[in-house]
């Protein structure tokens, strides 16, 4: 559409001087008439006319992935606003598909205007238009795009518009926001390589660790860098149990071949918690063909566990097997350093950060859970807001009181140390000390494993404890330990009592 002023009254012949001028004045007067009319035409006319343009500036599945949920808010003269369903749309669209927005603009409304982008669910519209759905040319043989992924709703994803998944990724979870310590170096370099080159690398990747220490930023990590390198990727992102539930489905309505097109379909599969294949012995037989699909075709396999494969009760050796093909790497729980590290990112993306004896005194209490720390972070900060009490060291004690004591209700390394000089009549020096006597090595080979037993605490953390020893060297004592129990029943006793002692449980060699 152009401006109106382009346009000339037609006339059959010159007109005088006079006559051109009273023309002139009389179609200016009626173009200041009718311009407000011509500058606001019908917004789902507009509407309609911007998604042509764009349509023809980017691939179809592109097209209906972005737009099928956004809509036309307004405009003037100087700006254009367009309203899509979330965050991560919004962000997208304004990093990848901005100018062809902008061409779409100019060559609809004969002028640029500001693109404004907001986010509004309810203003958000939930399909295409038809007639610009059917402009949409069908795939070719020469020119034949990948499937449309579904359009995600809120409860499917945040914007990450995942194919068919039911885990939806956080914006914030991505590599630049993971803090990275000792403890999860080699996890977070190996997720890195796994999404830098897919199905190349590392495939499969196996991430394992315990609850709370990063394993589900790490996975959605890798999503969304596969997803800003190559936006048409097709990702099914799930938990086990939604798998398990899925089969159990098709099994019921005798549609395997659904299921399996779905599942093996993909160009990157993400399963978390795959230790719950255990004892599921059906299942598991489906996903090793899944597995060995998408393996031979070189599609990314990314597994997260709470523990490596070969731990994982009544799994078949066949999936152990192909689950160490690739890369398996570990997350431990945060050391000291990390968890520090971790309390100032998070004071400090809320805008205030925390001093450094309040980062300290949290880091101190919460040993285990990244969770948790964020968790303490977050009743920090709204509790000095309602108190309007700035954060210092006395009101991080009173605010975080009632939650580090069901924190500190797990044993810490100091708790070992005590509990094994008081059993052994040391002193906590001779532990940390160089000697490599009988009667200071086992009681300090017997707290290395405890400390790592009852606590959770890092290899790291725990050679810092016990004299600054290199990480090898615990885990050499914890191996020889673990071997001492299930071999020797004093020795098995005697950490039994111990153990029990510390967590009020008995302890399962």
């Amino acid at each position: 559409m152009q401006d109106p002023q382009f346009f000339d009254t037609p006339s059959s012949k010159p007109a005088p001087e006079s006559a051109d001028k009273t023309r002139k004045a009389s179609s200016a007067q009626s173009d200041q008439a009718t311009e407000p009319k011509e500058l606001q035409p019908d917004l789902s006319d507009l509407w309609n006319g911007l998604l042509r343009a764009i349509r023809n500036r980017m691939q179809p599945e592109q097209f209906a992935t972005w737009f099928g949920r956004a809509n036309i808010v307004g405009f003037d003269d100087q700006q254009l606003e367009i309203a899509v369903l979330n965050e991560f749309t919004q962000d997208w669209i304004l990093k990848y598909h901005r100018p062809a927005i902008e061409a779409a603009i100019l060559s609809v409304l004969g002028a640029k205007r500001t693109l404004v982008i907001s986010v509004d669910p309810e203003l958000s519209s939930a399909n295409i238009p038809n007639e610009v759905l059917a402009a949409i040319p069908a795939p070719t043989a020469e020119n034949k795009p990948e499937p449309v992924r579904p359009l995600a709703t809120p409860e499917q994803t945040r914007g990450a518009l995942l194919w068919n998944s039911d885990i939806e990724l956080h914006p914030k979870n991505t590599f630049a926001s993971f803090v990275v310590g000792p403890c999860n170096r080699f996890g977070h370099a190996s997720a890195m390589g796994a999404a830098e080159q897919p199905g190349q690398t590392y495939n499969p990747f196996f991430l394992h660790g315990s609850v709370g220490v990063g394993k589900t930023h790490l996975l959605q990590a890798v999503c969304h860098m596969i997803l800003e390198k190559t936006p048409t990727s097709r990702i099914l992102y799930l938990s086990c149990e939604t798998f398990i539930n899925h089969f159990i489905s098709a099994i019921q309505d005798g549609d395997t071949t659904r299921f399996r097109d779905k599942y093996r379909n993909v160009d990157v599969l993400v399963v978390d918690d795959i230790h719950l294949l255990a004892n599921k012995e059906r299942t598991q037989e489906e996903f090793f063909h899944t597995f060995n699909t998408l393996h031979n075709a070189g599609k990314q396999i990314v597994l997260s566990s709470d523990s490596p494969p070969k731990d994982i009760p009544t799994l078949q050796e066949r999936l152990v097997s192909r689950f160490k093909w690739g890369m398996v790497a570990e997350i431990e729980p945060p050391c000291f350093e990390t968890r520090m590290a971790i309390v100032k990112c998070k004071s400090i993306s809320r805008g205030n950060e925390f001093p450094p004896a309040v980062a300290e005194y949290i880091a101190s209490n919460i040993e285990n859970n990244v969770r948790e720390l964020e968790g303490a972070v977050t009743h920090l900060f709204a509790f000095s807001s309602m108190s309007n009490r700035p954060i210092d060291h006395a009101l991080a004690h009173e605010a975080l009181s009632s939650i580090l004591k069901t924190t500190k209700g797990q044993p810490t390394l100091d708790d070992v140390v005590q509990a094994i000089t008081k059993h052994y009549n040391l002193k906590p020096s001779d532990l940390q000390s160089s000697k490599r006597t009988r009667v200071v090595a086992l009681p300090r080979h017997i707290a290395m494993y405890l400390s790592r037993t009852v606590t959770g605490s890092s290899f790291e953390a725990i050679g810092a404890h016990f004299g600054g020893r290199d990480h090898s060297t615990v885990v050499y004592a914890v191996k020889k330990l673990d071997k001492l129990i299930r071999t020797n029943p004093e020795i098995c006793e005697e950490v039994g009592r111990l153990f029990t002692e510390l967590t009020g449980r008995q302890l399962k060699p």
